[in-house]
């Protein structure tokens, strides 16, 4: 990422973390650069941000934010099923459609042109399949939206399906209900396998908090915020459809040495979900 966008990214990830801390804990947290609240750290190692309350700015914390570098493909697919998820959920309520409903690893789709129809198309899906759908029954709708949207995507079929399709088969979509209440759809997992994101997240944290000779780490990053005089530490991990168990999963069993420093992780998300979790 270059500079003036490396620059705008922390940004906007700091404003989002303040503005969820503020609100979580009844504060008035301000953020700036750390060389800005501390003039003579330009051009010295340091740490991104400090946060401050006006009324107390002798009482700050430092703050690191983190991109973990996952493949941005991922991320970006990820996001464009989440966004259509919201499309499509805004769409339902007037089509006498009652529940809410999970997908799990869809497709990689290409709606050039398209959306509206598919959106149309897997509506109707819904609406001819809802009739004595149960709670936690998961139905694969991807042949259904394929015969009302010929442009959905194909799979290599299972021996067992050759009768039926032969080479190839409609990719899958597993529906799931979750609840007869609401009027929703959402996406829960990134359409790529489980076990490839898996590895994905644990390399690009491990990048995040291993010592590396040729760059400063997070946790001696904000070492150096702690004897500046800082109340407390915080690492933000900023990302795009980044998952929230795999990083905490991976968090928890970190070794503690890497991160003696840092009192609080917190995954923010970059995308359209604004959201800020703790992971430790």
């Amino acid at each position: 990422m270059k500079e003036a966008g490396k620059d705008i990214w922390e940004k906007k990830c700091v404003g989002r973390f303040s503005h969820w801390y503020n609100k979580q804990h009844n504060r008035n947290y301000i953020c700036e650069r750390a060389e800005a609240h501390f003039t003579e750290l330009k051009s010295k190692p340091r740490w991104d941000f400090v946060g401050y309350e006006p009324d107390n700015p002798e009482e700050w914390i430092g703050i690191e934010v983190k991109e973990p570098d996952i493949g941005r493909e991922t991320s970006i697919s990820f996001a464009f099923w989440r966004r259509l998820c919201s499309d499509l959920s805004k769409g339902l309520p007037g089509k006498g459609i009652q529940g809410e409903f999970e997908i799990s690893l869809p497709p990689a789709l290409i709606l050039r042109g398209e959306r509206h129809r598919f959106l149309e198309a897997f509506s109707q899906v819904l609406i001819d399949e809802q009739s004595g759908w149960k709670i936690c029954e998961t139905k694969d709708v991807g042949p259904d939206v394929w015969s009302k949207f010929p442009k959905w995507p194909a799979q290599r079929s299972n021996a067992d399906e050759w009768d039926e399709w032969g080479r190839d088969r409609p990719s899958k979509l597993e529906l799931t209900k979750i609840s007869d209440s609401g009027c929703k759809v959402s996406v829960v997992t990134s359409p790529v396998i489980f076990f490839d994101v898996k590895e994905e997240h644990d390399k690009a944290l491990n990048e995040v908090f291993k010592v590396n000779n040729d760059h400063m780490h997070s946790d001696r990053q904000l070492e150096l915020a702690t004897k500046k005089g800082a109340s407390k530490t915080i690492l933000l991990l900023a990302g795009i459809g980044v998952d929230e168990d795999l990083t905490k999963d991976f968090v928890r069993n970190l070794d503690r040495r890497l991160i003696s420093h840092i009192d609080g992780i917190y995954l923010v998300d970059m995308g359209d979900k604004d959201s800020v979790v703790k992971m430790s």
